[in-house]
């Protein structure tokens, strides 16, 4: 009906009926009723035209679909006409490289309210354990998810830089340090513990050994420490006894004698006069680098001496007028001649102890 009303059906018929009465032919339409016939020829014109104009309007609208777009810019919606999804986003103006990611993929056709999500790959490298950089086109978002998906497993202890959480970025540098600790447990005998008693029958400067002890056995667990496989520190953790030493005792003679040392340290073959000085297993004694260790591999520590080679034999057993037993075990670029440093445990135990001349017995 409102095509009916519509100005230009109503100008079509009056056009018409103008024609009909300028060739004379109106009244005898009139009379056979055709004037109803041009009338509904004209009704059937406007319909048709009204039809074309509609569905054609109708069929460019179903044309254009509506899609939703995932970036990491965020998500926007928009109308399209493009056939694929790789049409819409070159339509879009992202133009993409086999290397990106594409959920679903360039060639699938484009629905109304389909969701396209888009993640550009970024250049990435990755040096692991201190091996030269890999390079890597990867699509993803995280550190955590490029180690994942190419297999880097990582251990509680490694290190990850930057963090596995930090969003990708193109160019980017991912070091990986492998960090491992090993515990190891091996057997390590024990020295007899040595007792020294004075003895006034006997001439000073003389020894003699009354009991021979005999050495124990224990086990050791030391803690390794590695970083991309090579050793940075290692400490003892634990050490149990599991066949006690047993007591080497020895007499010293107190008995002054006529013929006193001599001067150049050397009046027996037992005995040596010798300058003593003292220092601890730190680093203000041993300087930064020091790793509680001595020069035969020993941990220093009370009851380890330093001599100089030439004068005293390392691994020398030695009881010191003053100090007690101790091994010679370490070397210092000071201890020359007729000097020997004792080890403390602490720096003011050997701060406190000085310099002073000492009488070293030689345990044989």
């Amino acid at each position: 009906m409102l095509i009916l009303l519509q100005p230009c059906f109503i100008a079509r018929i009056c056009f018409i009926r103008r024609i009909m009465l300028m060739v004379g032919i109106h009244r005898s339409f009139k009379r056979l009723g055709l004037d109803y016939i041009v009338a509904f020829a004209c009704l059937t014109v406007s319909i048709a035209t009204a039809g074309f104009f509609y569905f054609g309007n109708q069929s460019a609208s179903a044309s254009q679909k509506q899609v939703v777009l995932q970036t990491r810019d965020g998500i926007t919606s928009s109308m399209t006409s493009a056939r694929t999804v790789g049409d819409f986003l070159i339509e879009s103006g992202i133009p993409f490289s086999d290397g990106d990611l594409i959920v679903p993929p360039p060639s699938t056709p484009v629905k109304p309210g389909i969701v396209v999500s888009y993640t550009p790959s970024v250049t990435v490298f990755v040096a692991d354990a201190g091996n030269p950089p890999v390079k890597f086109d990867f699509p993803g978002t995280t550190v955590c998810e490029l180690l994942d998906v190419y297999g880097y497993r990582l251990s509680p202890l490694d290190r990850v830089e930057p963090a596995p959480s930090t969003p990708l970025e193109d160019g980017m540098e991912i070091e990986i340090t492998r960090v491992q600790v090993l515990d190891v447990t091996k057997e390590r005998k024990i020295d007899p513990p040595l007792i020294i008693e004075a003895d006034p029958s006997l001439p000073r400067g003389r020894m003699d050994e009354v009991q021979s002890g005999t050495p124990g056995l224990a086990e050791e667990v030391t803690r390794i420490y590695f970083r991309n496989g090579t050793e940075t520190l290692r400490h003892e953790l634990t050490t149990r006894t599991l066949i006690p030493p047993t007591e080497r005792i020895a007499r010293v003679g107190t008995r002054s004698i006529p013929s006193p040392v001599s001067r150049d340290g050397t009046g027996s073959r037992n005995v040596i006069n010798m300058i003593a000085t003292g220092y601890d297993p730190g680093p203000r004694s041993c300087g930064p680098f020091a790793d509680g260790r001595t020069a035969t591999g020993r941990l220093a520590g009370r009851g380890v001496c330093a001599v100089d080679p030439n004068v005293i034999p390392l691994g020398t057993e030695l009881w010191i007028e003053g100090y007690g037993y101790a091994v010679a075990a370490d070397t210092g670029s000071a201890i020359k001649g007729y000097r020997i440093d004792l080890c403390f445990d602490t720096y003011e135990e050997a701060l406190s102890y000085g310099r002073r001349r000492v009488l070293v017995y030689i345990i044989e």
